[in-house]
């Protein structure tokens, strides 16, 4: 039960970050103070999301949560150690095509997180 409930969450903080948070920020901050924000967050923001991911992974009792949490681990893992950064230093570089390339990458491994996390929470509450 733990294992649903911290999926659950995951689901709701990518969603909220993604649909509230960082929309606000970019709308009411200047670019700079907004960039800032978002720097400062989500270097957090994807560790405390794999560590909650690896409890799911070990928690989960269904036979596909278990994989679809470490899968979304592998993601923000992956997104803390090269995909943050690379965003950051194409930014700072001034490399516009390159962070935009690296920023849909980005967009398109959390709606991959959503997707399965989504997929694996339906599966549990319909049929487990």
């Amino acid at each position: 039960m733990i294992a649903l409930l911290i999926a659950s969450s995951i689901l709701a903080v990518v969603l909220f970050v993604s649909l509230v948070v960082l929309p606000v920020a970019f709308g009411t901050l200047s670019k700079e103070n907004a960039g800032g924000f978002a720097r400062n967050l989500f270097p957090k923001y994807h560790i405390i999301l794999f560590v909650a991911s690896q409890i799911v992974g070990i928690f989960a009792y269904t036979p596909h949560l278990k994989p679809i949490a470490f899968i979304c681990g592998a993601i923000f893992a992956v997104h803390y150690l090269w995909l943050t950064p690379a965003i950051n230093k194409a930014s700072d570089q001034g490399e516009l095509e390159s962070f935009k390339k690296l920023h849909i990458v980005s967009i398109f491994l959390h709606s991959l997180v959503v997707f399965l996390f989504v997929s694996g929470l339906t599966i549990d509450f319909c049929f487990y």
